[in-house]
């Protein structure tokens, strides 16, 4: 666990490809997506989800859907933070008391249940880790909220470096989209 930490620990940037399904539990169905994601210290990332884009420079933050050719702008601050990459890894390395629930070959398998009297307002109800035990690279990560949707995140590959320069994390709106900036008194984007 140390060496997770350490790794996801937000001194340096982390990359990595990965597949997500979610569980919708109320529709009984799961929906499939692959993506790539950077995270950097101070709330700067740039996630690209199917035809989604999330950006963040930490202060301002940018959601494009290629689909409804759209983007909005928000300030960070409007956001909640708990649905946020950054805050995904941070999650599970906050100081949740994990259970070693199994091993198999090189990885390890962490759980951490909810109502055990620790409180987190990230809205998590448990969370499953699978991890490579020497290098403390998360292979698997499935995170249940409070309506027993579960997010899957299947890491294909995953690079730790230091972080990029500032532009990665500034978004620029394509020919023909619709920007619509929801901050107030800024129309920059």
């Amino acid at each position: 666990m140390l060496q997770v930490r350490k790794n996801y620990g937000g001194a340096g940037a982390v990359t990595a490809a990965f597949d997500l399904n979610i569980y919708w539990s109320v529709r009984e169905r799961d929906e499939k997506k692959s993506g790539e994601l950077l995270v950097a210290p101070g709330n700067r990332f740039k996630v690209t989800l199917g035809r989604e884009v999330f950006v963040s420079d930490g202060r301002t933050y940018w959601q494009y859907n290629e689909r409804n050719k759209q983007v909005i702008v928000r300030n960070f601050s409007d956001i909640d933070p708990t649905t946020l990459p950054s805050q995904m890894l941070s999650s599970f390395l906050s100081n949740r008391k994990f259970m070693e629930k199994g091993r198999s070959g090189e990885t390890v398998e962490l759980e951490w249940k909810g109502g055990s009297g620790e409180r987190f307002d990230d809205g998590y109800t448990s969370i499953t880790a699978v991890i490579e035990e020497t290098g403390g690279v998360i292979r698997t990560l499935a995170l249940t909220d409070k309506n027993d949707n579960v997010h899957t995140y299947t890491f294909k590959r995953t690079a730790f470096d230091r972080p990029p320069k500032d532009d990665v994390f500034r978004f620029t709106a394509p020919r023909g989209v619709e920007v619509m900036d929801m901050r107030e008194g800024d129309a920059s984007n």
